[in-house]
């Protein structure tokens, strides 16, 4: 391919093009094709990782180049396989994974590349799904081992994928937790250094996306984990930062960690659920609405508002008794007057802003009274 002297874009589009044609062949051509199709990009690799010295970005020397291909062909391979049957890529997959394995820890240095590769065992991983097994646990042990050396949080992404795949699957579940565990210690290090939470925006983001799959995937055994109560401390601190994507991830996971104890009410954990929930709630109500209220007076832009008026209505939505009382504390402890000396809200403002959060139908309610209260401050 690289005779027709096309660019890396260019190239990673003709790989995508051919892997959504592949896919759609017979299933036992897949396989060879497959093999054929990722050669051309493994053969430079290989050559790369095991004996050259990295090149300039983007030329052919750049680990990046050939990983993105394989990634574009993994990403884009989706084969029909019947139920107990083996997947025509598991075989390359294991293949595949002690020269991604070598890449990385190679470039465990380079975030640049080390995303890269995280991106193209992404991709493989979602191509076979389960049938990644036989990886699982070499990847989840030297992901441990480099993100508590050099801090990469997409291994934390990394992470947040391996639950979505194998969280259901009983046998992998305390194996996942230990993960996490292993991930936190380092993370709470990095966020707990001066200015870590404005520092680390992606740290903070890939963490609570790895949280909420556990609590989409594995509820009952996140919230018995001994971390929680910790990954609880840094959610309602981060609750006030002002970046987009992290702000999202944190308000997710705590709007997911309650609505969690109302939904899939058939299931045989649901009232297990409710209790850890509950138990959750009460020891953490008062504080979560305050930060979440004094984020968005104080801290946050308006545009993430929507995002922390889900979790005040979710928190409504379990116990609205205890939510008029909390928030009634959380007013009463606001600032009456600016550094200024101006009045910033009234006691009827006070009054209003309670009854219009406290009587709302729906989130749009919750949003509109936040929004308009936070004005008062600004």
């Amino acid at each position: 391919m690289d005779t027709f002297h096309v660019s890396n874009d260019c190239a990673v589009g003709l790989l995508k093009g051919a892997a959504l044609i592949l896919g759609k062949m017979p299933q036992e051509n897949v396989a060879e094709g497959l093999k054929q199709l990722c050669a051309i990009q493994l053969t430079p690799l290989s050559q790369i990782v095991h004996t050259a010295d990295l090149l300039r970005d983007g030329s052919k020397g750049d680990p990046t180049v050939w990983l993105d291909r394989l990634a574009a062909i993994f990403r884009n391979l989706n084969p029909i396989v019947t139920n107990g049957h083996t997947h025509p890529c598991q075989s390359l997959v294991e293949d595949v994974w002690p020269l991604l394995s070598s890449a990385c820890t190679k470039y465990q240095n380079d975030v640049r590349i080390t995303e890269r590769c995280c991106r193209c065992i992404r991709f493989t991983i979602r191509c076979v799904g389960k049938q990644s097994a036989p990886i699982l646990q070499p990847l989840v042990k030297q992901m441990v081992q480099l993100y508590e050396v050099h801090h990469h949080s997409c291994f934390l992404y990394l992470g947040s994928i391996l639950v979505d795949e194998y969280g259901t699957e009983e046998g992998c579940i305390q194996g996942l937790l230990e993960m996490l565990h292993a991930f936190c210690a380092p993370t709470f290090r990095l966020l707990e250094e001066a200015d870590g939470l404005r520092n680390h925006p992606d740290t903070i983001d890939d963490l609570f996306r790895l949280c909420t799959r556990f609590i989409q995937r594995a509820p009952v055994a996140f919230l018995r984990s001994s971390a929680l109560k910790y990954i609880l401390n840094c959610a309602m601190v981060a609750c006030t930062i002002d970046h987009r994507d992290a702000n999202v991830s944190v308000m997710k996971f705590l709007q997911d960690i309650i609505k969690c104890s109302r939904i899939k009410d058939e299931a045989d954990d649901f009232e297990l659920r409710r209790q850890l929930v509950g138990e959750i709630v009460r020891e953490n109500g008062q504080q979560l609405v305050s930060n979440i209220i004094n984020a968005c007076i104080f801290c946050l832009s308006s545009y993430m508002v929507p995002d922390a008026a889900d979790v005040i209505y979710e928190l409504m939505l379990f116990d609205r008794r205890s939510v008029c009382q909390w928030l009634e504390v959380t007013l009463k402890a606001l600032p009456t007057q600016s550094s200024g000396g101006s009045v910033t809200a009234t006691h009827k403002q006070l009054t209003e802003f309670h009854k219009a959060v406290t009587s709302s139908e729906n989130e749009k309610m919750v949003k509109n009274a936040i929004h308009d209260f936070t004005r008062l401050f600004r």
